[in-house]
């Protein structure tokens, strides 16, 4: 899931050498903490957090495929 996670957050941001994702377990509970460039952190977020949700349902859908739950955190 974090492969995945990675391969959306790189594609939308210009400084990809600033991008961290920590993933943090426990049990079938999973927290991402996404951590990008103030200057691209629009563009993650998106007008009116539009991309953010995007970003969430997508996450959100692959861990009901795994049966967990998934909470995804942009800073």
């Amino acid at each position: 899931m974090k492969e995945v996670l990675e391969y959306i957050v790189n594609a939308l941001v210009t400084k990809k050498d600033k991008v961290n994702i920590k993933e943090e377990k426990d049990g079938n509970f999973i927290r991402y903490t996404v951590q990008v460039d103030k200057d691209d952190f629009g563009k993650v977020i998106g007008h009116e957090g539009k991309i953010a949700k995007s970003i969430r349902a997508i996450m959100g859908a692959i861990a009901t495929v795994k049966e967990v739950k998934v909470v995804v955190d942009i800073r």
